[in-house]
């Protein structure tokens, strides 16, 4: 049955309120990343360059517009507030200021909320292009980005927002969100490899043998990029179609950003600290570690019993992903890991 013109437009604007409500849930580093996600899906992507969350001087996604004859550098600003909390004129201001340092041509300011007078007036006198929680939105059920429309309506498309899924906190923890993935320096290697491909499983995996000695599938690159992801390093992006298939793909979070900066830069303590924040923070290590606490060591065989106890894995990935566990627990400043030649225990100082 198709539907009449008044029918559509009101499951738009139905869409579009739907919408708009989902951009204040999401928190500001995820609203970053949507932002991002929308740029490159609503521009030529042959002709777009995005890199996001690489400056800290006001410019939070940076994208390079070529068409040939038309060459421009993209500056775009990204605030999550708050319904009601809106950006005044000193923001716009200041952000004119940051697109002129970075040599920007083109600049866009994007808010959940909305701006004030002042600031649109500022907006128009310095030709940067605001864009509202409400333009957001529209702009997005209009060219279907987060949304589909069908012959029965208009509905979420749920791949998309599965970029902004985190972590569950249960009593059981699932499979998915226990890693296998035991070496940090693969991680890394991982993590270069989103940042400079499509990040498809196949194209990072790709990368990663080219820039490294060791064998590497696609299957290391997901187990790979789910631990970035349990780290916060990492988010879902929507799937590419490959030969017909649905690829999953990775994009990096500001936090794994910062966290390849500061290897890059020689900062490893820094990046270390990061990397143990983001250790603690996971769900499985936190129960490993307050087994440890209470009993002030563990051995293998007692790391293996938490994850019987607390997860869903079978007997046989207890066995692979404790190893895995234990080499992250030990990554804590104040665990030790101490092996006799047969067995192995961590203690806690």
């Amino acid at each position: 049955m198709f539907r009449s013109v008044h029918e559509s437009s009101m499951q738009a604007a139905s869409m579009r309120g739907h919408v708009r409500d989902r951009l204040f849930e999401v928190t500001p580093s995820e609203f970053e990343v949507l932002c991002k996600m929308v740029l490159v899906r609503h521009l030529d992507a042959e002709s777009l360059r995005v890199t996001a969350f690489q400056q800290d001087d006001g410019i939070d996604v940076e994208g390079v517009i070529d068409e040939g004859i038309i060459r421009a550098r993209l500056g775009v600003q990204v605030k999550r507030y708050a319904e009601g909390n809106t950006v005044g004129n000193r923001h716009v201001q200041r952000f004119s200021g940051a697109l002129r340092q970075g040599d920007h041509q083109i600049g866009t300011y994007v808010t959940s909320s909305s701006f004030t007078g002042p600031a649109r007036d500022a907006a128009a006198d310095l030709q940067i292009c605001l864009v509202d929680g409400a333009d957001l939105a529209s702009l997005m059920v209009s060219n279907e980005i987060g949304v589909g429309e069908t012959t029965r309506g208009y509905e979420v498309d749920a791949e998309f927002w599965q970029a902004f899924d985190r972590p569950e906190r249960e009593d059981v923890v699932p499979s998915t969100e226990v890693p296998l993935a035991n070496s940090f320096e693969t991680l890394r290697a991982v993590l270069q490899g989103i940042d400079a491909t499509d990040g498809s499983k196949t194209a990072v995996a790709a990368w990663v043998r080219e820039h490294t000695d060791g064998s590497f599938d696609d299957r290391h690159a997901d187990l790979y990029g789910i631990a970035g992801w349990l780290l916060g390093f990492v988010h879902k992006d929507t799937p590419k179609t490959v030969n017909g298939r649905e690829v999953r793909r990775w994009g990096l979070t500001r936090d794994g950003v910062a966290y390849l900066e500061r290897i890059e830069a020689g900062k490893r303590d820094d990046a270390r600290e990061r990397l143990v924040a983001a250790i603690r923070d996971v769900e499985i290590v936190q129960r490993v570690y307050a087994a440890l606490t209470e009993d002030e060591r563990l051995h293998y065989d007692d790391v293996k019993a938490v994850l019987t106890r607390e997860t869903d894995l079978s007997e046989s990935s207890v066995r692979r992903r404790a190893s895995t566990v234990g080499t992250w627990l030990a990554t804590l400043p104040e665990v030790t890991e101490r092996s006799d030649g047969r067995s192995k225990e961590f203690v806690v100082q």
